[in-house]
């Protein structure tokens, strides 16, 4: 992520997190539809946790939620297609904590993922949960 896209605290307090701009090509849909082992010529709706995987690692790295990977359960994980990602689009992934609570020793937190086109609107949301255990600060 370029600094201009860097992480930052939302207004309520949250973890915000905006990568760069990713512009879908047919390259870009070739390498990712190989490595999935889809039909050629296929655009695999999975390719949008790939677009939006450094987001969620920055979030999961943010120094404000202390998580340990190694002590990290994802328990859930879902998500919503509000259209199709087409060759051509400029997708920009932003993550946004949505929230933080104890849970049995640990911490229970969710964020969610959307993934935008240039024009601002929503072509897919991907919620995750984490069960992390209490880092010491």
């Amino acid at each position: 992520m370029s600094a201009e896209h860097a992480d930052a605290i939302g207004a309520d307090g949250g973890v915000v997190v905006v990568g760069d701009p990713v512009t879908v090509t047919d390259a870009v849909v070739a390498r990712f539809a190989e490595a999935v082992s889809a039909p050629p010529g296929q655009l695999p709706v999975t390719l949008a946790a790939a677009l939006t995987a450094p987001v969620q690692r920055a979030v999961m790295e943010h120094p404000a939620l202390r998580i340990d990977l190694s002590r990290t359960l994802h328990t859930s994980q879902s998500s919503e297609h509000h259209r199709p990602i087409r060759v051509g689009d400029v997708l920009t992934a932003t993550a946004t904590v949505t929230g933080v609570r104890s849970a049995r020793g640990g911490r229970m937190i969710g964020f969610d993922t959307v993934l935008r086109d240039e024009h601002g609107e929503a072509v897919q949301t991907l919620s995750s949960g984490l069960l992390t255990a209490e880092v010491e600060e």
